[in-house]
């Protein structure tokens, strides 16, 4: 299960958008530091596909794949706000979700975010920058103390005292490139700009063209970062619907299946995570892995006891079960494969692990 931090400045939504997200009710007013301390929910990740393969396959559970969210309190500038105190917990998180804002209230003042999300991703980035350049500056003197007493060390002295420099000169650590190594020295430091992100535009129902809001966002984050473009409180007004009525809306207004699955796909992009299935009578179940695991690491997900005594799986896509009608009449028609241990897992597949403990 993905762990994702929110943050963002005072009064850019971004409780508006955890309770989108998580079906809560966590409090919202107009005016800063609503969010005095973090707050945990769980979002299940939409998935249609599963839903319709539960439905044939006539499953009494249907189980989504989740992510946990931690709603942080603002940050004010300078890192200031209730949330610069938080920034460990922020540390723990897999992603880091970070909200802007691009729409006008008179009833909710801008305050220190502003309405501009460029100028707020500029300046968040740099906050996060600022933060791991702290940390790094203390490690660092840490770091040449232990070097010059014991050699094997001063190849990790050496990265971080270069991190340390980089992050000075107010540059994200994603900016530059770091050999496995020198990640593997910052690693207990969980640098925060190492951490993938998803930058989450909260926009207005009608307000600016969303296209070019995203393209303006995306040009001054790190590469390979996700940008989405949301209306929060529509979308967290859609979330007290039932999904009936939450679908017509959606359709209506052109929002495909809505912010959440917008979210979670920038979320399963910026951490590198595809959908796998297991279908039946008793449960379909979406599970997550990294791209690139193996089928015995994807069976380790299910349960311990199937990557230990891994044999061989089964494998078609959900696109082949969906076609056919369910499982059963999928193996009838030829496409599944059996696959050993060392085959790699790709998005949507459907997999039955054949195992002996």
């Amino acid at each position: 299960m993905a762990r994702v931090g929110i943050v963002g400045f005072p009064n850019v939504g971004k409780s508006t958008l955890f309770n989108a997200l998580t079906g809560l009710d966590s409090p919202t007013a107009p005016h800063p530091l609503t969010t005095a301390e973090p707050v945990v929910g769980v979002a299940r990740v939409p998935d249609e596909r599963l839903d319709r393969a539960g439905e044939m396959e006539g499953s009494a559970k249907i189980t989504h794949a989740t992510l946990d969210l931690l709603d942080l309190p603002p940050l004010g500038a300078g890192g200031g706000g209730a949330a610069g105190k938080y920034l460990g917990r922020l540390r723990e998180m897999d992603a880091i979700a970070v909200v802007l804002r691009a729409f006008t209230s008179d009833a909710v003042p801008a305050d220190d975010a502003g309405t501009d999300p460029v100028d707020q991703a500029e300046r968040l980035l740099l906050e996060l920058t600022l933060a791991d350049a702290e940390v790094f500056e203390r490690r660092r003197e840490r770091a040449d103390k232990e070097a010059s007493s014991d050699q094997a060390k001063r190849p990790a002295a050496a990265a971080i005292a270069a991190a340390a420099a980089h992050l000075s000169e107010g540059l994200p650590l994603r900016s530059r490139s770091w050999t496995e190594a020198e990640r593997e020295g910052f690693r207990d430091m969980a640098p925060l700009t190492l951490k993938p992100a998803v930058w989450v535009v909260n926009t207005d129902e009608d307000g600016a063209d969303p296209d070019a809001l995203h393209a303006a966002v995306a040009d001054v984050v790190p590469d390979g970062d996700a940008v989405v473009v949301v209306s929060a409180r529509l979308e967290e007004e859609a979330a007290r619907l039932d999904p009936a009525d939450r679908a017509e809306l959606y359709d209506g207004l052109g929002l495909g299946s809505g912010a959440l699955a917008r979210m979670v796909r920038g979320t399963y992009d910026a951490l590198d995570l595809i959908s796998f299935y297991t279908v039946g009578p008793k449960e379909s179940r979406a599970w997550t892995v990294r791209r690139g695991a193996s089928v015995k690491e994807a069976a380790g997900r299910i349960h311990s006891d199937l990557e230990r005594g891994f044999i061989r799986a089964e494998v078609v896509t959900i696109e082949d079960v969906l076609a056919a009608g369910g499982w059963d009449r999928t193996k009838a028609t030829g496409v599944m494969r059996l696959e050993g241990k060392d085959y790699v897992v790709a998005e949507g597949d459907v997999i039955v692990v054949r195992f002996s403990v």
